[in-house]
């Protein structure tokens, strides 16, 4: 984290550091400063239905127990960020890409938005987008992937505007309060992809 000094040139406010910077959101790495964040989302039940997750309660000590390893660098094949909303940097989610390192190109993909109310306004769309970016250019990735149920519609609409098409399902994987629902597979491949404007590596002139 970064500090500056606020408008009265007193207390200094702590900043993120970014990594990548796009026109409504930004990437940055993760820090224990957003554990308690993280806790709240990991207890919001819808929140971790719709990422495909099992809703449970988790304490704070075993939130940050699954946490750290990954702050800690210990996962060489798993890349995360997270996500602030722009210009105020205000944390709003979390994504990684996954399971890069071997021989045939490909990667997973995973994102959440963890506030509702920041959902539905672009900022995933974008994150989706840079994160693709990041994937395809720098750590060289042919094809990402992902799945998702298929009543989290909100997402499949982001997914589809960033890149993803759908490419199969899982019928029936996925219950929810009795009833089956299937489980959407999609990706995304290096040469259908179109950048966003701004890019997660400068172009070399």
């Amino acid at each position: 984290m970064s500090e500056e000094r606020d408008s009265d040139g007193a207390d200094p406010i702590a900043r993120p550091i970014v990594n990548i910077v796009g026109e409504r959101v930004a990437l940055g790495p993760l820090h224990r400063g957003l554990l308690s964040l993280l806790a709240k989302w990991d207890n919001d039940f819808r929140t971790i239905d719709l990422g495909g997750g099992d809703p449970r309660p988790v304490t704070a000590e075993e939130n940050a127990a699954g946490w750290e390893p990954l702050l800690r660098g210990e996962r060489d094949d798993w890349i995360g960020f997270a996500v602030y909303a722009l210009p105020d940097l205000r944390p709003i989610g979390v994504m990684n890409i996954r399971d890069f390192t071997n021989p045939h190109g490909t990667a997973e993909f995973g994102i959440t938005i963890g506030d509702p109310g920041e959902r539905g306004r672009g900022y995933g769309t974008e994150a989706t987008r840079l994160l693709l970016d990041y994937a395809f250019t720098v750590l060289g990735v042919h094809n990402v992937w992902l799945d998702t149920p298929a009543y989290n519609v909100g997402a499949l609409r982001a997914y589809e505007k960033a890149g993803f098409r759908e490419i199969g399902r899982r019928r029936g994987a996925r219950v929810l309060a009795g009833r089956r629902y299937d489980v959407v597979l999609m990706d995304c491949v290096a040469e259908d992809f179109v950048p966003p404007a701004k890019r997660a590596m400068p172009e070399i002139d």
